[in-house]
């Protein structure tokens, strides 16, 4: 998942000043019968655009197809790169966004969040063939790490000394220069590379198993500022897919059952 990737080096100021357009009310979106939705297809199995079908799929599609099913409404997806997921969302050209975004403080400025969805900690990715161990963060120290540009994983290593910081776009770029030994390994989302290596057959590279995250991070659905009725309905449509057993399935179907907030 390019995940979470991840606007952390958009000032929120910035994002508050493109955010004149309101978007549509709950009582709107009934009577549309339709919930526009931003997501990113840059983020597999988060979120991504299967090549056969040109279809959207991924773990944040389905929630929003059962977000949107409980709303009894259409779901009417677009899909906009990592960085442009909240301008989409303050600008009112979206209802709700469904996509791989933490959620921090910082961003709670700028959007409101829903209940965590799921959540999971930093990874380490080196190459196969590497032998030094990554145990805690502060091992990084004096190494070259990659990760994805604006990205939550970027703040956490940005201003470790003696650190050499690459940011790339996509991880497939990022995968390619650990594998090289361009760099020494890259912070990252642990499903969205699992995902990769196991469907994109990446060989030369693999997750340090003995890394344990300096902390985890939660994703959740989202709404402009303010727009509390609809953020209500968000919730309660989340609360019911985890009642009903819906989240449980999408969390089995896409290997990350065991992420999925309770």
């Amino acid at each position: 998942m390019k995940l979470n990737s991840i606007l952390m080096g958009v000032a929120v100021a910035s994002l508050l000043i493109h955010s004149g357009a309101h978007a549509r009310k709950l009582d709107e979106v009934r009577a549309d019968k339709s919930l526009a939705i931003v997501t990113t297809a840059s983020a597999p199995p988060h979120g991504f655009k299967n090549p056969k079908s040109n279809r959207l799929e991924g773990i944040m599609v389905d929630v929003a197809a059962g977000v949107a099913k409980h709303l009894q409404v259409s779901d009417k997806l677009s899909d906009v790169p990592f960085s442009g997921l909240i301008p989409t969302l303050t600008s009112g050209r979206a209802d709700v966004m469904s996509a791989p975004l933490f959620i921090t403080e910082e961003r709670a400025k700028a959007i409101d969040f829903s209940a965590p969805v799921y959540e999971w900690g930093e990874g380490i990715v080196v190459s196969d063939k590497a032998t030094r161990k990554y145990a805690k963060f502060e091992d990084m120290q004096g190494q070259r790490v990659g990760v994805l540009v604006d990205s939550v994983q970027f703040n956490m290593i940005k201003d470790m000394p003696g650190t050499k910081v690459t940011t790339y776009q996509d991880y497939s770029t990022l995968l390619a220069d650990v594998r090289a030994g361009r760099i020494d390994l890259g912070i990252v989302d642990p499903p969205s590379i699992i995902y990769q290596i196991q469907t994109k057959n990446i060989p030369g590279v693999k997750l340090d198993t003995g890394y344990q995250p300096q902390r985890k991070w939660q994703v959740g659905m989202a709404v402009q500022k303010g727009n509390a009725a609809l953020l209500e309905a968000v919730n309660g449509a989340l609360a019911e897919m985890r009642k009903s057993g819906e989240m449980a399935a999408i969390g089995q179907k896409w290997g990350v059952s065991d992420l999925i907030s309770k």
